[in-house]
C-alpha cells in the first residue's frame, strides 16, 4: 500500500515498483492477487478491472 500514490497510479506501475523492492523474489501475479485483495477488503478503490492490471488504476480509499 506505501506504493500506492495518493492521486492514484496504474496496478502495473504500482507492481513494478513493488518488484524492485522485492528483488523479483515474488512474482508478478502473487502482488497482483494481493492488490485484488486489498481491494475487496476496502483498503483500495479500482476502477475498471483490476485483473487488467496495464489499464486499471488503484487509490487508497478513503
Amino acid at each position: 500500500m506505501k506504493r500506492v500514490p495518493p492521486g492514484g497510479e496504474r496496478i502495473a506501475r504500482v507492481i513494478g515498483d513493488a518488484l524492485g523492492e522485492f528483488h523479483q523474489q515474488v512474482g508478478d501475479i502473487m502482488l497482483l492477487a494481493r492488490v485484488i485483495a486489498l481491494i475487496e477488503s476496502g483498503k483500495l478503490v479500482a476502477d475498471g478491472d483490476p485483473w487488467d492490471m496495464h489499464s486499471s488504476r488503484i487509490k487508497l480509499a478513503d
